[in-house]
């Protein structure tokens, strides 16, 4: 049973809910949405780099063929500070991808949407899977400091990094074609319902049907009718 005016999904016969065909929704608050997307963006970039730099340089301290030269010891320690930078790089990704994602479910939401289609999208998946596969190829290998096995995990976090860019990007293209959608709305043009083409002309100004929920739920009419037939006879 769906609403005829704004297609929402109704549990029971006259059942209530915000459907004002002519009342614009809040306003979305998406500047600190858009700062969170260009976070997770950014430390996205930071783990595929810090995770290529750790690849070059763990390369390197690895060539026990010769005497280690002084220059060794930098790349010693640019290997341990690039593995350091990969975890910062993983805590910051939680934390705006928390953010990322709760300001996208809430925006989605605030539109008429289901959130979660828009904030767990294709990008985390491969991420994570990308992760956990380098990690299991560093515990499954003999030697985790063969360069094959670094250059290898390099390319399945870079992999994963770009892919959770081009999701989180993804992602928020739909959700601001979801505002411009309701943009439309507000206008006057029509009302875009999930899965069906654009209905009725919108009123700028409220009105009695907008009201009266005979307009919006058959059922209820039908119900009207009945107990008004019962009334007479």
């Amino acid at each position: 049973m769906h609403c005829t005016k704004c297609g929402t999904e109704l549990e029971s016969a006259g059942q209530g809910h915000t459907c004002r065909s002519s009342t614009p929704p809040p306003a979305p608050r998406t500047a600190g949405w858009n700062v969170a997307t260009w976070f997770v963006a950014g430390f996205a970039i930071l783990f595929a780099l810090a995770a290529i730099a750790a690849a070059i340089l763990g390369s390197a301290v690895s060539d026990r063929a010769r005497p280690l030269p002084p220059s060794g010891t930098g790349a010693a320690i640019g290997y341990a500070l690039a593995n350091l930078t990969l975890i910062v790089a993983i805590i910051g990704l939680g934390i705006s991808g928390l953010i990322w994602g709760r300001g996208t479910r809430q925006i989605a939401e605030a539109h008429g949407s289901s959130g979660r289609s828009y904030s767990r999208h294709w990008g985390i998946r491969v991420f994570s899977s990308c992760v956990v596969l380098s990690a299991a190829t560093a515990w499954l290998a003999a030697d985790r400091t063969a360069p094959a096995v670094l250059f290898g995990q390099a390319a399945l976090r870079t992999l994963g990094a770009a892919a959770l860019i081009g999701g989180v990007l993804h992602s928020r293209t739909r959700v601001l074609r979801l505002i411009a959608q309701v943009d439309r709305v507000v206008a006057g043009h029509y009302s875009p319902v999930a899965g069906q083409d654009p209905a009725w002309p919108l009123s700028p100004t409220p009105t009695s049907d907008d009201w009266n929920a005979s307009q919006w739920d058959p059922d209820v009419l039908r119900d009207i009718e009945a107990r008004r037939h019962r009334d007479r006879t």
